[in-house]
This record gives C-alpha cells, structure tokens and sequence, in this order.
C-alpha cells in the first residue's frame, strides 16, 4: 500500500484513549532579555540627544531628537522580541519607540513603531510595554536588532527622559503549527461524547485547546489557586501585535503570547480567557479546570478580571491613519468573535445592550459588552477599528440568542436631540453609548447655561419609564452630584435632581411618566447645579419603556418554530393569542431583521385571527412576529406583540467532499469532512464505502452529526474507497457522489515516531 506521509504531532484515531504527556519544546521557549541605561546608550547614533544620570534624554535646547541605537546581536535566534521602557514623560512632551530586525547575515525588516500595549501592563507598573514585534516568516529567526526613540516636547518644556530600555527575545517555532493543532483538536473532539453546552441554542465553538496548542510543561501547572466567578461582561481585546496574513504560522504568535505573559511579565500563564487569529481560530488562554461550565479569572483588565470573559483578538486594530496603521478585523476572526460571545452570553444570560456594576472589584457600572478601553478610559485597546464593531457585535449576539430589546432609544447623536450654549466637550476615547457622548462642566453660574434636550417619542399612548445612560469616561475629574433633569409629558413638567458620580456607568431611571404619541414629550439637561462647579454633566442617549399594564393580553408565536429551517416557500404561520377583553385587529409581518424593519410579508385583519399561510419568494432568514390591539378595561387600546421568532428558507443543495484521509497505526482510519451549505447549516453526513473495484455501495453511517470520523476497514487487506452526502437543516439532500471521494491507499500516514503514547479502549 503506498502512502502520503505528514509529521502531524499527536494525531489520534477515534477509537483510542489518548493520553497526553506535556511536552517542551525546548529551552528557546524561555524568553531571553537585555537591559539598557545610563553609558549603555553610548554608541548611538543621531542628533539632538543627551546622556545624564537619569538616562538618555533631549539635549539642551533642543525640542525634537532621534536616537538610533547601535546594533544589538540577541542573546538567542528569535521570531518574536518585546520592547519595554522606564520613562518620564511630563505633560506636553512625547516618546515613542520603533524597531527593526534581520538574520544574522541578511537585510533588515522596514522600521516599525512600537504602540504601547495596556493590556500587558498592571495598574501600579511604571514599566511600558511596547507591540510584539514578529519577524515577517512566522518559522523564520532573526537575531540582530536595532531600536529607535523620538523624543519631544514643547519649546523648551520639561524634557522626557528614558531611564532604562529592555529588550525581551522569544523563540517560538519549535511547536506543531495552526494546521496541525486544527487536525489533532478535531481527532480530539470526535472521540469525546459532544459539548456539554450542546443543550444551548449557541453551544461553545470548536476552540484548540490548551492541552493542544500549549506543549511547554508548565502549561501543566496545578491550577488549584485559580480564581472562579460566574462571568457577567465580557470584554474585547487586541493583542498589539504585528499584522500577519492568513498563511502565517498563528500557532507561533499564541506561544510567543504565552511564553511573554508566562515569565517575562511573571503571570504564570497567558492572560486572556481566550484568543482568535486572523482566520478566525479560536485558542482557550488562561488555563480552567472546566472550560465549559466555568469562568476563571483572567489577568487581562485589572479590577474588570474577575467576573468578566477577555478574548484577544491576534494583531492591532487601531485607526488606519496611526504611526502604525491598524486593519481592520478579518470576516472569519469577526464570525468567531460572535460564536464565542453568543455562547456565554447565552449561557449566563447576559444582556448585551446593558450595563452593569455585577463586577465585583469595580466600583463603577460598565457595559455589559465593552472593549478594554471602556473599563477604565486609559487605553486604546482594542484599537479604533475593533472597537468600533461593538454595536454590530451586539446586535449579531442579541439575534442568536434571541434578544429582543424592549427600549426605544433616543441618541444624543439623532435628530432628536439639540444643544445649546458653547463649552461643549465630546466623551474622550470614543467612551458613551455607542461609542460617543457629550459632556459640560458644572457650573452654580446660570449665566454659563450649557443645556440638551431630547425629544422622546413614543409610538403609541401610554405610560413609559425613562432612563438615562451616564457613561464611565476618564477625564481625570468626577461627575455633577446634581444633573437637573427636566421631564415634559402629559401631566406637565417635572425636575429630578440625579448623582451621576454614584451611579456612573448605569442607566439611572428618572421615572415613569405618561406619554402620548402626539404629545410634545421631551427631556431637558443643563449643566447648571446647586452642588458642584467643575464636575462632568454627561449627555448620552436616553431609553423608554412601556410599562402599562398588558398581562391581561399576550401574543404567543406557534410555528414556524424558533430557529426552523424549510425548503417548502409555502410557510403556515401559526400563533396564539389570549386577551379577556376584545381583540381590534390582527397582523402578521415577516423581516429579514430582529428589528422588523425591512418587511418582506404582512397581512392584517380587523379581527382575531390565529393562522395565515404566506409564500416567500427569496431563501434567507427571516423573522416573525403577530401583533394584537386589544382593549383595555378602562377603554384604551393596547397593541401587544409576540416576541419575533426566526426561521429560514433554503431551496439550495449542500456540497460536501471528504477533506483529508489519515492512517493511524493498528487504529483505522480518520476521515475529515467539510460540508458547504448557503444557509441553514449542515445536519448531518451519509457516508459509504466498498472495495476498490467493485459496483455497489455499502451504507456505514446515516445522517452522523460532526465533521471527524473514523472508518474501520472490513478487510485490513484490502483498499476501500468512501462517498459522503451531506443533509442540510432545510430537509435539502445532496444527491449520491457517482465517484468515490477518496481512498485508503490516499491516507496520510502518521509514523509511529511522532506518535502520542496511547491507551487502547476496554
């Protein structure tokens, strides 16, 4: 039999029960550090610069200098080095750090600045942390280095005065690479029994896990101190390090990551709970005794760590016009970004369009869905470009789970809201709802009026409860003790005088009021006080909910079900209502949005109806919902909606091929399947097999769920070939491959050298 043949670290057949010795990669994995300051700066080259006692520094009467420092031969060969500094930089003046790097006889890479990175750096550390450089051929080692600083300041100002540069070298190339973790992660899954969240709607992504991708043995630490604490928000990260295509070794940047994290910063592990590269695969970080029920506390966002899940996303998202542009993150990094909050989202039944103070060690409220720069308003993280995704990534989370949002929103950034006066201020770092909010600093001075006003309308009579967001900024002063809200609606005009400092980060509720769609409803602010001068008055989008008294009506959804595919255009909608007073009218309306903004279908009726069949013409996905006005006792009406269920048409035929064969030794083989569907998702795989040269087909696995298998040949003597078909959630069928899709003799061998140790079954 002849073979192809892969060094693929630790595959395993399905039939097995591995077990998983931790194995080191060596002693290049330790990170390995040179230090500088005081006459180590001598040698350098470039003008306006200046040795002192306190380190290197501006030369008088200079404002501006480059210092490019000699060539520096690294302790050990690297793929990855970290730069850090000790510095003091006054109010007004600058410093900034640029790298670049070569093999020992070969050119140099471009210059690259180097971004201070917060998320590596504790709150009570002077030490800075600069990007994570990688040489540009992830399996490629450097070992000479040069570094650059600029420094400024103003006209003679205080200069900036670098006391102590650092230099960290790692060699992370010495393990299995992406493609091959992906392998051995899925041999892994197809043995086990199945997610133990597979009961959710969003059971937890396939992820590679630490036991995979982390070879080194301390991975393998006893995590008996580890910090547990049911997960209330959930927090987005970038990792500040060097942009890479798809076709780079990410495999090596999550060790590199880990290895820094590990030693270099003392941690003891990598500091996010999980991290996602540009192809959007998904690596467990910090080590949890059980990843599927648990949420252990990360080292990722100080006082925001326990209670909250971090997920770094591999490489700088910042704005494209930075020193060092950003990108923007990849379409299969953004997909697994939803997968992964959606499944905790719904497993701890969070929120995402609040905010809350459930974070134990924070003394303020925060969204609920948030990125690092909103926790404390100091950094960056997770740059420009990623964070302005948060309110798309809400809206994806909400419609998996099944959120709907009950508030009506009114933006300080609508039409609907005016201002008027002139020390206006926008919250710094993109901070507010939404990413934007104004400020105005108090004043006991009414003659400095600074004033906003909302319009708050309403979609139909009743009564409503009004909330106001007071956003978590960092301006370096507190927030007013008494904003003086002003509410209008149908009994008149109310002031309520509101602690924003004691309740920043929240929705503070003002009150309910009653309101009426064509009434003049408005909300009125204005940075005058009678407690404080000198204090935020914030002015960020305000909510609404209705609040009448409608649990004498309620609409039921009954089919299509929640999340139900079918290929049939024709779809029966069916639905219940239950009022004990009079139903005016009926409607039905199909969206291809939560939001039920873009209508595709609608019928209504002037009476109660509970059923209507209606054709849809284009496959997709598709919301439902039936609403009913009903009359109340005391004569007014109500419109009462049931909640939108999705469901999907998908008229097309799924594809599917066997994506890789592998011989295991004495264990059978492993078949890798890839299935591609247009909508509603693979169901399942029909496979067969029979001997080469032969006619018929034999069926061995009917609608098997899963994308591993393992094949035991009938026959060891003989050469097999194998079929799949796959079946779609729709009821669509791929019709029978005429041809076989692979064979045994195609199988990758995996030679008994770079076998795991392995335990047959009993």
């Amino acid at each position: 039999m002849k073979y192809k043949t892969l060094t693929l670290l630790g595959l395993i057949a399905l039939t097995i029960l591995i077990t998983l010795p931790q194995i080191s990669f060596g002693q290049t994995d330790i990170p390995q550090e040179l230090q500088f300051s005081g006459a180590d700066f001598a040698g350098g080259s470039g003008d306006g610069w200046t040795i002192t006692d306190d380190g290197l520094t501006l030369a008088d009467g200079w404002n501006t200098a480059v210092y490019t420092s000699p060539e520096i031969t690294a302790p050990i060969a690297f793929n990855a080095a970290v730069p850090q500094w000790l510095a003091a930089i006054p109010d007004g003046a600058g410093l900034s750090v640029m790298l670049r790097t070569r093999p020992a006889n070969s050119a140099w890479t471009e210059w690259q600045d180097s971004e201070i990175q917060p998320d590596w750096i504790t709150p009570d550390d002077p030490l800075l942390i600069g990007e994570m450089l990688f040489v540009p051929n992830a399996d490629e080692l450097h070992r000479v280095i040069q570094y650059r600083v600029s420094f400024s300041r103003y006209n003679g100002d205080p200069a900036p005065v670098l006391n102590q540069f650092r230099l960290t070298f790692i060699d992370s190339t010495a393990g299995p690479t992406t493609a091959e973790l992906i392998a051995r992660q899925a041999a892994i899954n197809a043995q086990q029994a199945g997610s133990q969240s597979a009961n959710l709607n969003n059971p937890r992504p396939t992820v590679i896990s630490r036991d995979v991708w982390c070879t080194n043995a301390d991975c393998n630490y006893d995590p008996g101190g580890q910090i547990y604490y049911p997960a209330s928000h959930m927090i987005v990260h970038h990792t500040v390090s060097s942009n890479q295509g798809p076709d780079y070794n990410w495999a090596a940047v999550v060790r590199a990551v880990w290895s820094y994290h590990t030693y270099t910063r003392g941690w003891g592990d990598i500091g996010y709970n999980y991290l996602i590269d540009i192809n959007g695969v998904i690596y467990e970080g910090y080590l949890n005794e059980d990843y599927e029920n648990l949420d252990v506390k990360g080292i990722h966002a100080s006082g925001a760590n326990r209670g909250s899940m971090g997920v770094g996303l591999l490489g700088t998202f910042t704005a494209p016009d930075y020193a060092t542009p950003g990108i923007p993150p990849s379409e299969p990094m953004k997909a697994s970004l939803v997968d992964l909050l959606s499944w905790k989202a719904e497993q701890r039944n969070i929120n995402v369009y609040d905010a809350s103070d459930a974070l134990p060690d924070i003394a303020w409220g925060l969204p609920t869905l948030m990125g690092h720069r909103d926790v404390y308003g100091t950094t960056e993280c997770p740059g420009d470009q990623a964070y302005a995704l948060l309110p798309w990534l809400r809206d994806q989370v909400a419609t998996r789970i099944g959120l709907v949002d009950p508030y009506t929103y009114v933006e300080e950034t609508s039409p609907a809201f005016s201002k008027g006066g002139t020390a206006w201020n926008v919250g710094p770092n993109e901070c507010g709802n939404n990413g934007h909010s104004y400020y105005a600093w108090s004043t006991t001075d009414s003659s400095n009026n600074v004033w906003g006003e909302w319009q708050l309308g309403v979609p139909e009579d009743g009564r409503y409860r009004l909330d106001v967001y007071v956003p978590r900024c960092y301006t370096r002063a507190p927030e007013t003790e008494g904003a003086a809200y002003t509410v209008t609606s149908a009994a008149g005009s109310e002031t309520v005088i509101i602690n924003q400092n004691a309740q920043v980060g929240l929705w503070i509720t003002l009150g309910e009021y009653d309101m009426y769609a064509a009434g003049n409803n408005r909300l009125h602010l204005t940075n005058v006080t009678t407690t404080d001068s000198g204090s935020g008055v914030w002015f960020d989008a305000v909510r609404l909910l209705r609040v009448d008294d409608t649990t004498q009506a309620a609409v039921t959804n009954l089919l299509p079900l929640d999340s139900s595919w079918t290929n049939v255009p024709d779809i029966a909608f069916s639905w219940g209502i239950t009022a004990i007073t009079p139903v005016q009218s009926t409607a039905l309306q199909v969206s291809s949005n939560a939001a039920m903004s873009d209508t595709v279908a609608a019928e209504s009726w002037p009476t109660a109806v509970y059923s209507s069949t209606q054709t849809l013409t284009q496959d997709g996905a598709y919301y439902w919902q039936v609403t009913a006005v009903v009359s109340q006792t005391n004569g007014v009406t109500v419109t009462v909606p049931s909640t939108p269920t999705l469901f999907g048409l998908d008229r097309t035929t799924p594809t599917s091929t066997i994506k890789t064969i592998y011989e295991i030794p004495n264990a059978g083989y492993l078949l890798l399947l890839e299935g591609q569907d247009a909508l509603s998702g693979i169901d399942g795989y029909n496979l067969d097999y029979r001997p080469q040269g032969t006619i018929t087909w034999t069926n061995w696995l009917t609608n098997t769920p899963g994308s591993s298998v393992t094949f035991t040949p009938p026959d060891a003597n003989l050469t097999y070939e194998l079929r799949v078909q796959v079946l779609d959630r729709a009821g669509n069928t791929e019709p029978p491959h005429t041809q076989s899709d692979t064979d045994t003799d195609q199988a990758i061998l995996l030679p008994h050298a770079i076998m795991l140790p392995i335990t047959l079954r009993d």
